[in-house]
C-alpha cells in the first residue's frame, strides 16, 4: 500500500489544490519514488488505496480525490471522519 511522505507545493502552499508533486513509498518506511499530483489522482481515483504518513510524527491518513474550485482534482485526506490538511503537514521536498 503506498503511503505519501512528502510533498511540493506551489506558492502560496496553503490548500490542498497547492500540491503539485509528492513522494511516496510502497512501505511506511521503504525507499521514495516522485509522483506528480494527476498520477496519484488518476490511481486513487482507479482504486487504489493510499495514505499520508509523517515520519517523525507516525500520523496517517487516507487520501482521498477531490474536485477543487477549478475543477481540477486534486488530493485530501480524510481523517477522523473529517477533512484534514495532512498532506501540508508533511516535509517539502
Amino acid at each position: 500500500m503506498p503511503f505519501i511522505r512528502r510533498v511540493r507545493v506551489q506558492s502560496p502552499g496553503l490548500r490542498s489544490e497547492h500540491i503539485t508533486t509528492v513522494q511516496y513509498s510502497q512501505t511506511m518506511s521503504g525507499p521514495l519514488t516522485v509522483a506528480s499530483t494527476e498520477a496519484m489522482v488518476h490511481a486513487i481515483d482507479a482504486g487504489t488505496v493510499i495514505y499520508s504518513r509523517h515520519d517523525v510524527t507516525g500520523a496517517q491518513a487516507l487520501v482521498i480525490t477531490r474536485a477543487g474550485n477549478n475543477g481540477r482534482r486534486h488530493l485530501t485526506t480524510v481523517a477522523n471522519g473529517r477533512e484534514t490538511d495532512n498532506l501540508l503537514q508533511l516535509p517539502r521536498f
